[in-house]
């Protein structure tokens, strides 16, 4: 049942940064902002697209978890009873969750169609190790969603809780970007940069924006070393249109 699709580890880039200071927290406005009704609105709007949209329950790649041994990876929480097992929507997540959680161990990486997913979920529920699954849980922080496995009872169901997961994700990566970007346009250099790196430590990491906008604030940081880092993210997500905007954006600068 688990002879899935096997993904190699990713060869997976890293903000310096990011690692030495995971959770900078968030403006008072900018929190403010993700708490309020509106933003709530925007989350359910994006659900209504992505459930109008059809999705395969074959479709590979659509869940990846983490093999060690015989098991996947699962933790406790004092929150929940029994297991939570560990699901992420990309190989990337996956490999980014087990370089900052669990650097010392090695795992397998599956990718599964939801199909596949939720009958794997099932044996686990059966043999009664897993109570809760855990969608891309951020690895700098404990926010996560945990759905009852119990739910997740048919691949229909499984896509579905992964959309409502999805809507909030792209709402908040809107939202943080906008933060930053207009941040970035008032001057506030510094503000715009530590709101992009909390987009790409506990939003998500595979969107090439924030990547790009980090780049163009380096030069005016005066760092070197974020400038090659969000050029070497923009390569890692094959984004070469956004790699040749950024040199182009670096030469002008220097022009100036």
């Amino acid at each position: 049942m688990w002879r899935w699709l096997f993904s190699k580890k990713p060869d997976f880039p890293s903000y310096s940064l990011l690692e030495a200071e995971p959770c900078r927290g968030l403006p008072q406005d900018l929190d403010a902002q993700e708490k309020s009704d509106d933003f709530h609105q925007r989350c359910n709007r994006i659900e209504s697209e992505l459930c109008a949209q059809a999705t395969d329950e074959s479709t590979p790649g659509f869940a990846t978890f983490l093999k060690e041994g015989d098991g996947l990876l699962q933790f406790l929480s004092p929150e929940l009873k029994g297991g939570c097992l560990l699901a992420f929507s990309s190989a990337l997540r996956a490999a980014d969750y087990a370089r900052v959680q669990v650097p010392d161990k090695k795992f397998s990486y599956f990718c599964s169609s939801p199909a596949q997913a939720v009958a794997g979920i099932a044996q686990f529920r059966e043999r009664e190790t897993i109570r809760h699954v855990a969608l891309d849980r951020c690895p700098r922080c404990n926010v996560f969603m945990a759905v009852d496995a119990s739910r997740l009872n048919s691949a229909a169901n499984l896509i579905r809780v992964w959309k409502i997961a999805k809507s909030i994700e792209i709402a908040r990566c809107n939202l943080y970007l906008d933060y930053a970007r207009a941040a970035a346009a008032a001057g506030q250099f510094l503000v715009a940069r530590d709101v992009a790196l909390e987009l790409v430590g506990h939003v998500t990491a595979e969107d090439p924006r924030p990547h790009m906008l980090l780049g163009t604030l380096a030069p005016r940081l005066r760092d070197k070393k974020l400038h090659r880092e969000a050029r070497r993210y923009l390569e890692f997500l094959h984004q070469d249109a956004w790699v040749a905007e950024l040199g182009a954006a670096t030469r002008a600068n220097k022009g100036r």
